[in-house]
């Protein structure tokens, strides 16, 4: 492949396949509802449990809440949805807290850290090239490729290969992540917002700070 070539496959794009407007409205909402949940649910650790699990549904049935009084319609406006990589993630959190009520589990032990750090290396990575991108420092549209199945598939050999190399349930997570945007192409149709998010992309540069700063 030639560089024209090379360029033209990330400046034009295909015809893009968009969620429904019924899909999209699920997507905000209830994604923001897991989100903000399993942020109650993990910034009410010294509550009680049950005082926890009541305030994570209340806020769950807030923000699925049509209209402007619901949370996830400003934060639509100002983030969209959250990414399904995120959704994903706290889907977990939720799962494994409730599990934690029917006796204690050593979550820990089973996580393959190693398969962790690597995705936590390559979503930072792809958060900086899409700033650059924003800001039209690339010489090509990194972004606009994402609404194209060349990226799908790109995106999808990478997390194969790495479910391969490592084999364990952390090394999935790419691929359950694609496997759920390939059936509803959400949040917004371009493979990128579907793994990476504002918030998510903070959180994981902050969780490698602190992972620098304990080894040292």
């Amino acid at each position: 492949m030639d560089a024209s070539a090379l360029s033209s496959l990330f400046i034009s794009t295909e015809p893009a396949l968009l969620p429904s407007a019924t899909a999209l409205w699920l997507m905000l909402h209830v994604g923001w509802a897991i989100v903000l949940g399993s942020a109650v649910l993990l910034l009410g650790g010294k509550l009680a449990s049950g005082h926890r699990w009541r305030a994570t549904l209340l806020v769950m049935l807030w923000t699925v809440w049509p209209g402007p009084a619901s949370p996830a319609h400003w934060l639509g406006l100002a983030f969209q949805s959250p990414s399904l990589t995120s959704i994903v993630i706290c889907v977990g959190w939720l799962v494994h807290q409730a599990r934690r009520r029917q006796g204690p589990t050593d979550w820990l032990a089973q996580l393959d850290l190693r398969a962790l750090n690597i995705e936590l290396l390559l979503g930072i990575v792809l958060g900086w090239f899409l700033l650059l991108d924003t800001m039209a420092w690339l010489p090509v549209s990194l972004y606009a490729w994402g609404f194209g199945s060349s990226a799908f598939s790109t995106v999808l050999a990478f997390a194969a290969l790495l479910w391969l190399l490592r084999g364990s349930l952390a090394s999935a997570l790419p691929l359950m992540v694609l496997a759920l945007y390939a059936s509803s192409r959400l949040p917004t149709g371009n493979v990128w917002d579907a793994l990476l998010d504002p918030w998510l992309w903070l959180v994981l540069q902050i969780g490698y700070l602190v992972s620098v700063v304990r080894r040292r």
